[in-house]
């Protein structure tokens, strides 16, 4: 956000016939009946935490190895989903088109982070955002979540990606201060080979303003309590999504 002085700032919104508060210790204040502008377009890309953030918060470095994706809604997950409870997808899978339909998806974004290669509690993050025309309507949208995936809670789903089919069983659910929170166990299999060793997932998606925010964190599932890292699957993504949603309340 484009930082002006209080003289400015003030002129600026009387200048779009906005009133600004008596200027208090030199200081001008916003009226009171301003409302927050919905996000879009690039600064969206201001919402995520970078590495050094998330190496701050979860006592462990990460490196970008691929450039974040940004778009419209065509940029939302398509995942192939079967197994006892393939409408529980959007539990385990971020993004997925099947969640976010019939909605009017404006943009979507969303960024992964990578353990360096060393000792760690956690492979991956992945933070993504997607948002909508109004507050209302993210809303709207967000309140349908809770009960959807407490249903989900002890589902299987399959997920095909390519050769790998991964399988997901949701383990806990939790619902607290505008996120819905996950746990679950995925297990990956490739073709004619033993399945890969089941990783602990945390999923979290939280509202604000006009934005939808998730995240995942994926854990080795061979870590050590004496690696390097912090990372709780209980609680670490739902860090991750409030401290999105303190950027947007300063961005909006």
């Amino acid at each position: 956000m484009r930082r002006l002085g209080p003289a400015t700032a003030c002129a600026l919104l009387a200048a779009l016939a906005v009133g600004c508060s008596p200027v208090v210790s030199g200081t001008a204040k916003p009226a009171s009946n301003l409302r927050p502008r919905p996000l879009t377009g690039s600064v969206l890309r201001r919402v995520p935490l970078d590495n050094t953030a998330l190496s701050r918060m979860l006592d462990q470095p990460f490196v970008n190895r691929q450039q974040p994706v940004f778009g419209g809604p065509d940029k939302l997950g398509d995942a192939d989903g079967s197994g006892s409870s393939a409408e529980c997808l959007g539990v385990p899978a971020m993004l997925q088109k099947s969640v976010y339909e019939p909605s009017d998806v404006r943009d979507v974004m969303w960024e992964t982070w990578w353990n360096d290669g060393d000792p760690a509690q956690v492979i991956s993050v992945i933070e993504g955002i997607a948002t909508l025309p109004s507050a209302a309507q993210a809303q709207a949208l967000f309140a349908k979540f809770p009960q959807q995936w407490q249903q989900c809670k002890d589902a299987t789903t399959i997920e095909q990606t390519g050769p790998i089919k991964t399988t997901t069983v949701v383990n806990d659910v939790r619902i607290a201060d505008s996120v819905v929170a996950a746990t679950n166990t995925a297990t990956a299999e490739l073709p004619n080979m033993e399945p890969l060793q089941a990783t602990p997932q945390a999923r979290a998606v939280g509202v604000r303003l006009n934005c939808i925010v998730e995240v995942e964190v994926v854990f080795f599932g061979d870590r050590n309590p004496s690696d390097p890292g912090s990372a709780n699957p209980d609680t670490s993504a739902v860090d991750i999504v409030h401290a999105m949603m303190k950027r947007i309340d300063a961005l909006s």
